[in-house]
């Protein structure tokens, strides 16, 4: 009915008791009902002594008397998914989270010995996290090399292998220690436990975080990487369920047996084994009804095996859904199940919120409605949808994000996919909609920029496919485009020398006519060039001087520090944006001078031979091609820059230091196939590990300076040479984070 309660707040609390008096009222009595019965109370207790959030959270209704019912009524919120009513707002009670922790990957013969550890350690020790990993996914794990490297029993591991991450935590070190200690004690000590290699210190606790956080991070990409797995054309799905954990390596060997008698060869059982909790991941396909029948019977099969032979949670942590559903009942028998419903019909005596979700009386509802993943393009079909990578997209708050993208696309090509005659006026006016709005907010906002890989598990792309698209688009009654692209391509040397010419022009007319009027014309011009005239702004550059290298600024003779150490020499490749912008007007900051003067001087200072790159200004990375799908032009000129590289750097013996890093990836994503030894620095790399030995820090900044790392620096792993660089220049600050993932650029 719209009313607003907040439990944290005593007049809300009072003002809801009077005007929501009947539901009050209703609660107040369920609870006085279940607490008088001591069976059902005692059944609840039991339920809630492991993870369940299979049905609704009867817990609260014996954790609290029934004279708090606005506690009650808090409590049964959490995990309604919607049904009763939606939390708008929430206090979370957080843990410490200790500096001083450490983990082990130990590895088991069988489920049993791998499970009768985890009971051991939730018994006898204080330990903080065990993970349980069954041998499909310890296949999984061995595709990671540093895994390899680090526990290399899980290569070629037996079938009934089992594995146990395990993690330490501590407030002081000797607080750690004394807690592994016990852990080691009690796993030796464990005399029906057996070990692969039969040493538990063959496995050690590292604290080492980029050990501990190789074993995490694989921990935390197992599901989509087994997801990803999938045969194309498959879904995945995830089951989570629980039991008491000395039941969980009976309960686990039972589900993989169920399994591989119904087909599901890539299912794998994986989870938070100090709680007996697994998830359940397999592909499965719902392209007809033999392949949905195989999945009731699966799904029929499992509930039997959870909830009545080992008396578990159907639903751990994942809650019900529509699929668990039907289920319910068998979980928690019929007294339970129906005060459920009368507690549904309590809250929401219309049926209207979220009905069927929880409780459904449709016993066949988790076969219907159906989502396929339909085969849409090789470069996204793996996507599991799980929105890893949202976090890191430009567009996530203007457009789409990767995830949707991937997922519009692929119901987009469904669709076209479909016969005319199958295909439905709903259907036909469905894709029309799609389609119309499918260029803005799935292409045009599309920084292609391939930050999202960095999060993503299976390292899908989502801008390899926008610029696969646009590629194809363009070869489809674009001719004048690719023309235009072509002719740039065969004359960059012409426009290289013709953007500083342009910007000096547009600078000086900024000053006479004011940036306002300049502004107004240069969109009418980038609308009229389809995006290649910029839209001017007070921050636009102005343009490069043509010896703004071979001049230096400030030249200085080289400092002490470089007189010790060996010679060094590298080419320096300008790219074009250096080479045909120099700074902003009114950019204080620069001091008038250029990147490349500004490189040269650090150079010259550093005793650095930086011998700048013959013939440059035809040569282009090809990257601004490429993000706008013109893939020919982009490989002509990639493949150009390649062969004058090998050509100046001796075939790869002098390595190459690019000024724009977005730059320097593309070209070295380009010289893999043709020179593998080429070495490419990126240029804060190129100044923190080459000059910065070579160079005296004096009078450093007193204060913090904010940083923003450039995707293709991120993509390369280069983020803590800037940290550690700009420390060097304020006295050892560290560097304040812009937040900003990506600057939509690429």
């Amino acid at each position: 009915d719209g009313a607003v309660l907040d439990t944290a707040d005593e007049a809300s609390r009072a003002s809801f008791m009077k005007s929501h008096a009947h539901l009050v009222s209703g609660v107040v009595d369920l609870a006085t009902r279940i607490q008088a019965d001591e069976e059902l109370a005692a059944l609840i207790r039991r339920k809630y002594s492991i993870k369940c959030t299979t049905g609704y959270s009867l817990n609260a209704l014996v954790d609290f008397p029934p004279s708090d019912p606005i506690e009650i009524i808090k409590r049964l919120m959490i995990g309604s998914e919607g049904t009763l009513g939606f939390i708008s707002q929430a206090t979370i009670n957080t843990v410490p989270e200790y500096d001083n922790k450490a983990s082990a990957f130990v590895v088991f013969p069988t489920v049993k010995d791998g499970a009768g550890a985890a009971s051991v350690l939730r018994k006898t020790t204080m330990v903080d996290a065990v993970e349980l990993f069954d041998t499909a996914s310890l296949r999984e794990c061995e595709g990671n090399a540093r895994m390899r490297e680090l526990v290399p029993s899980i290569v070629g591991c037996d079938e009934g292998t089992t594995a146990l991450l395990i993690e330490c935590r501590g407030k002081d070190k000797a607080a750690l220690d004394k807690r592994i200690a016990e852990v080691v004690r009690a796993i030796k000590e464990a005399d029906h436990i057996n070990i692969t290699g039969n040493d538990v210190e063959a496995y050690p606790f590292s604290e080492d975080k980029d050990v501990f956080n190789v074993y995490w991070d694989v921990r935390k990409g197992l599901i989509p990487i087994v997801g990803a797995a999938r045969e194309t054309g498959t879904s995945m799905l995830i089951e989570d369920v629980a039991c008491d954990v000395d039941k969980l390596g009976d309960m686990m060997e039972d589900l993989i047996e169920m399994f591989k008698r119904h087909k599901y060869h890539d299912a794998s059982c994986f989870g938070h084994a100090l709680e007996g909790n697994l998830h359940l991941v397999f592909s499965q396909g719902f392209r007809n009804d033999e392949e949905i029948e195989r999945y009731s019977q699966m799904m029929q099969e499992l509930c039997e095996i959870v909830a009545d032979k080992y008396g578990g949670s159907l639903k751990a942590e994942h809650s019900t859904g529509r699929n668990v559903a039907p289920f319910v009942e068998m979980e928690w028998g019929s007294k339970a199940y129906n005060l459920m419903w009368e507690l549904k019909r309590l809250f929401d005596p219309n049926g209207i919120l979220n009905p069927g979700v929880i409780l459904n009386e449709d016993e066949d509802v988790h076969k219907k409605a159906l989502k396929a993943s339909p085969p849409a393009d090789a470069i996204v079909d793996r996507c599991i949808e799980c929105g890893f990578c949202e976090s890191n997209c430009p567009s996530r708050d203007l457009s789409l994000t990767p995830r949707q993208r991937i997922t519009v696309y692929r119901e987009m090509s469904r669709l076209r996919a479909m016969d005319a005659s199958e295909l439905t006026v709903e259907d036909a006016q469905r894709l029309r909609e799609f389609e119309t709005n499918w260029t803005y907010n799935g292409e045009q906002t599309c920084a292609a920029d391939g930050m999202c890989q960095e999060k993503c598990p299976v390292k899908i792309n989502t801008g390899e496919l926008i610029k696969s698209i646009r590629s194809r688009n363009l070869a489809e009654g674009h001719a004048t485009e690719l023309r235009a692209a072509d002719f740039a391509a065969r004359n960059w040397g012409t426009l290289d020398r013709l953007v500083p010419t342009g910007l000096g022009i547009a600078t000086a007319a900024a000053s006479v006519l004011g940036d306002g009027v300049l502004t107004s014309v240069s969109k009418a011009l980038n609308s009229v060039s389809g995006g290649w005239v910029p839209v001017w702004n007070n921050y636009m550059p102005t343009g490069a001087k043509s010896a703004h290298f071979e001049v230096a600024t400030n030249a200085s003779s080289p400092a002490p520090a470089a007189a010790e150490l060996p010679p060094v020499e590298a080419i320096y490749l300008m790219a074009c944006p250096a080479r045909t912008m120099g700074p902003a007007r009114g950019d204080e900051g620069a001091g008038g001078r250029s990147v490349p003067q500004v490189l040269r001087s650090l150079a010259d200072k550093a005793d650095v031979d930086l011998k700048l790159m013959p013939n440059a200004t035809s040569l282009c990375c090809g990257l601004a091609f490429s993000s706008r799908g013109l893939q020919a032009a982009a490989e002509s000129k990639g493949d150009e820059m390649v062969d004058a590289l090998v050509k100046a750097t001796d075939n790869g013996r002098i390595p190459v230091v690019c000024d724009t890093s977005p730059c320097m990836a593309h070209i070295q994503m380009s010289a893999m196939a043709k020179s593998p030894s080429m070495q490419f620095l990126e240029p804060v790399e190129f100044t923190q590990r080459i000059l910065a030995p070579r160079l005296d820090f004096s009078n450093p900044r007193n204060e913090p300076v904010a940083i923003h790392v450039p995707c293709s620096s991120k993509k390369l792993g280069k983020e803590a040479a800037f940290g550690d660089l700009v420390s060097k220049c304020c006295n050892g600050t560290a560097p304040v984070s812009s937040g900003i993932p990506c600057c939509g650029m690429a």
